[in-house]
């Protein structure tokens, strides 16, 4: 697998998690997750 399908499906992944963990209410961690 080539590095930049690995960091586009990661940062996909990223922003579905971080939108659905919006929803909830936990917004802090998936944002620390993020944004590293």
């Amino acid at each position: 697998m080539e590095v930049a399908r690995i960091r586009q499906l990661l940062l996909l992944w990223c922003r579905i998690r971080s939108n659905r963990v919006a929803l909830v209410g936990g917004n802090h961690t998936a944002a620390r997750f993020c944004t590293r």
